[in-house]
């Protein structure tokens, strides 16, 4: 909420996001630098399947990065696209795939696809390990198998244009799904579309929410995170200052990078002063991060 100084911080490994701030008077000690994986790392595994999910965990990265969208029969599945990508996802025995939307199937129509075998072209690489056979899989799925762990989750909510998804609905079906697995604070909701944002937090406000896109629209920061009563944000390193980045810190804000894959854009980020470094590369992240002395 506007005004708050509470500091929302990051530990290693964190039990969750939210601690407590120095009482007044006393130094402010940053915690190490978290490593989000983007859709599970999906420079190393299949794109926000499970098997990503379970290897960046076993690397050690604290959040786990992925996206949601919304089946015919209001199923929220952990998937990017708005319509089913022939380059990864193939029917069963490698069979092309029809371009459907998300939207237009059945949960049980996505659970058919084999999205493990093949990668997305810009994730091909020798570092990537296909998994045949791994699914898309559910938002609920996700959470229950990981809420044992010490595992974060930063959710993205996607919501394609003309869509007849109603953002009120996407919401509270996701707080349904936080509350039933005790995960309220450990998800992070993020989002463009900001109608989701507004819905959670009018539903559950212990839910933190996280912007994105802001500066398409703003380069006031504050202002915008205090108007959706958020308390998180994901900035490039050319949409921030080390000044602006202490600000947003000193109000309560955790600061995300943008998606960052080379040592050069790491270093860019660790000299901002960010609490996560949000990547498609965990192992690679991890390691840097270890040469550098910022982590364990």
């Amino acid at each position: 909420p506007g005004g708050t100084t509470d500091a929302f911080l990051v530990s290693s490994p964190p039990a969750s996001f939210a601690q407590e701030g120095p009482a007044s008077g006393q130094a402010k000690e940053r915690p190490p630098i978290a490593v989000i994986a983007h859709r599970g790392g999906a420079l190393l595994r299949p794109e926000n399947t499970m098997p990503a999910f379970r290897h960046a965990l076993e690397l050690g990265t604290e959040y786990l990065e992925f996206d949601m969208e919304m089946t015919a029969d209001d199923r929220i599945v952990v998937y990017h696209d708005a319509v089913i990508n022939r380059d990864f996802c193939k029917q069963g025995g490698g069979a092309d795939t029809a371009p459907a939307p998300v939207r237009s199937l059945p949960f049980a129509k996505t659970q058919e696809l084999d999205c493990g075998s093949a990668v997305r072209p810009q994730y091909a690489g020798a570092r990537f390990k296909p998994v045949p056979g791994a699914r898309i899989p559910e938002l609920g799925e996700v959470l229950r198998n990981f809420k044992a762990t010490d595992a974060l989750f930063f959710a993205e909510t996607k919501i394609p244009k003309d869509s007849d998804v109603d953002p009120v609905k996407f919401a509270a079906l996701l707080d349904a799904a936080v509350r039933e697995n005790g995960l309220e604070d450990r998800l992070i909701l993020q989002s463009f579309d900001f109608r989701t944002i507004d819905a959670l937090h009018k539903i559950n406000p212990r839910i933190r929410t996280c912007l994105l896109g802001v500066p398409r629209q703003t380069r006031d920061y504050l202002a915008m995170l205090r108007k959706h009563e958020a308390r998180c944000i994901v900035l490039a390193d050319n949409e921030v200052d080390r000044a602006e980045a202490a600000k947003l810190q000193e109000a309560g804000i955790l600061l995300f990078s943008g998606v960052a894959d080379s040592q050069e854009q790491w270093q860019k980020y660790v000299d901002l002063g960010v609490d996560a470094i949000f990547t498609n590369d965990p192992e690679g992240a991890i390691a840097f991060l270890k040469r550098s002395g910022l982590r364990k």
